[in-house]
């Protein structure tokens, strides 16, 4: 199976809807009808290739309900002929191989560590959990010891992830193979609701597994916002804290995979918790990418990132306001390196929302998230010219996906238990 067979292809009329309106790449009809025909026969599509940011929003514009999304990522990593930039890899994690998070996760305090390896553990049964991703372990002593999640156990082994950076940076075999250890780790879980601390995590396990992998999970999944709500509806979490600021709200680019509700609970949270929201022209259905998908479509960093980067700038200049209030993960990290690299920057306050909503609800936070990026970026230039070499998937070692891994921190080698 790939990318596209989720879909029945025979069903599309070329009607042109997905391209024409795009908001990136806005075709007129005739242009829109070209590139399709040579997506779905495998053949350069030229405007596609170079411009689309991989940001979901065609799926919803189809009136057939076919997932452009998937053919262009099935197309644009068939174009790669093979060759994978080492950078890409590197930001894959659940893979026998070391990467960013595990390097990460190696530099942690011991008592950080202990945490990890605490979340590593198959939960007592539970009505709910609280699933924290690879990016979530960054920032492992504040959930840990928070007030607002305190109700919640907490799993997160450090070999399983959601899938994401595979399945949209490196291919469907490496996304199969992560995604296939996290589900044997699941399996082993007796809950009844998995509450998601990162919104990429509950799209990948709640939209994109079933959607496109065709596997569902045993149980329901729903988001930290959510979980919120209803809390703040029973009169169980109070506002000790309130953010008092006014900020553009950027949605990350599977909004639009979501749904209106997904959308609906994000402004409803952080206004509850005392921002003030302003619109940006591009948002829900229409959202723009921040960009650091857009490396995967060229492998190409400043081609692809960069340039993407500079629309959703203007949308905020737009806007009127300079904070932005942003609640994926990689839009913090891309908006934050894009910010450095500028000389004349745009954003001035990047609010990273799920740690927010915990200190407006009463946590201290004792790592803000802008402390992450040091490392992180060391990490990254460590070896500049290695992570951009590019090689042959093929050359990847692989381990049964029947068992968990056993990361080693001191040498960053992967061995199976």
């Amino acid at each position: 199976m790939v990318y596209m067979d989720c879909c029945d292809w025979d069903k599309c009329t070329f009607c042109g809807e997905c391209l024409m309106k795009c908001p990136v790449m806005k075709m007129d009809k005739n242009e829109a009808v070209f590139e399709i025909k040579q997506l779905l026969e495998g053949e350069f599509a030229p405007r596609v290739f170079n411009e689309c940011t991989l940001c979901f929003n065609c799926n919803q514009l189809c009136p057939e309900g076919l997932r452009h999304h998937e053919l262009i990522l099935q197309r644009v990593i068939e174009n790669r002929k093979g060759k994978i930039m080492n950078f890409l890899i590197y930001l894959v994690n659940g893979m026998p191989m070391g990467n960013l998070f595990q390097d990460f996760y190696a530099r942690m305090t011991l008592e950080e560590q202990e945490i990890l390896e605490k979340w590593s553990e198959i939960p007592p049964k539970s009505k709910d959990i609280l699933y924290i991703g690879c990016f979530g372990k960054m920032m492992p002593y504040d959930i840990e010891h928070s007030n607002v999640l305190r109700e919640l156990p907490k799993f997160g082994p450090t070999d399983i992830c959601c899938g994401e950076l595979a399945y949209r940076n490196v291919g469907w075999e490496c996304y199969s193979e992560v995604i296939e250890r996290t589900l044997k780790r699941f399996e082993q879980l007796d809950i009844e609701r998995m509450v998601c601390y990162c919104g990429s995590c509950y799209n990948f396990l709640s939209n994109i597994l079933p959607n496109v992998y065709g596997k569902k999970l045993p149980f329901k999944l729903i988001s930290m916002y959510e979980w919120m709500l209803e809390k703040l509806e029973k009169g169980e979490l109070e506002l000790k804290n309130p953010l008092n600021y006014v900020a553009a709200i950027s949605e990350s680019c599977y909004v639009s995979e979501l749904g209106t509700q997904f959308q609906e609970n994000l402004r409803k949270i952080y206004r509850t918790a005392g921002a003030e929201l302003v619109e940006l022209p591009h948002h829900g259905d229409q959202n723009l990418s921040c960009g650091m998908v857009s490396v995967a479509r060229n492998m190409n960093l400043f081609n692809g990132t960069l340039r993407t980067s500079r629309a959703k700038r203007k949308d905020l200049k737009e806007s009127g306001v300079k904070d932005i209030a942003i609640n994926c993960p990689g839009c913090y990290v891309g908006m934050k390196i894009t910010n450095y690299l500028k000389l004349r920057k745009k954003f001035k306050k990047i609010h990273y929302m799920p740690v927010e909503l915990l200190k407006a609800f009463g946590d201290d936070i004792t790592t803000p998230i802008k402390k992450t990026l040091p490392l992180l970026m060391k990490l990254l230039l460590k070896q500049p010219f290695k992570l951009f070499k590019k090689i042959d998937y093929s050359e990847i070692v692989h381990i049964p996906v029947d068992g968990p891994l056993q990361y080693d921190w001191k040498s960053k080698v992967a061995k199976k238990k």
